[in-house]
């Protein structure tokens, strides 16, 4: 459990997850549009966007990002409503930018949605 009293995706030995704070209030398709927003503000564009794993997480959506101009590496976000879940995930063979806008990217959204949606 995180801080919040929900349950948290975990690390592994190869991935450092970072939570989200959310409700699930948003769908899929307005959270990828507050995403899209935050993330282009850092300058990341989207790659690809798929689910990840429908059985554990069905309904979720799952956005690769890079930098932009692109200059290799992926940073992925997932987002549940169902959970609620959203999590960053930062791969340990990706290069430095990835954990560093990784990092920034957590906060940023949460902000970006408690000053949307309260």
């Amino acid at each position: 459990m995180n801080a919040r009293g929900t349950v948290r995706v975990k690390d592994t030995d190869k991935t450092k997850n970072l939570d989200v704070a959310v409700t699930g209030e948003l769908s899929v398709d307005e959270m990828e549009a507050v995403l899209d927003e935050v993330a282009s503000a850092h300058g990341l564009r989207l790659s690809h966007v798929t689910t990840l794993g429908r059985k554990r997480y069905p309904g979720n959506r799952h956005w690769h990002f890079t930098q932009d101009p692109p200059t290799g590496g992926c940073l992925d976000v997932t987002y549940w409503p169902a959970g609620p879940l959203m999590w960053i995930s930062m791969r340990n063979i990706e290069p430095a930018w990835v954990h560093e806008v990784g990092q920034r990217l957590g906060p940023a959204l949460e902000a970006r949605l408690l000053e949307r949606h309260g």
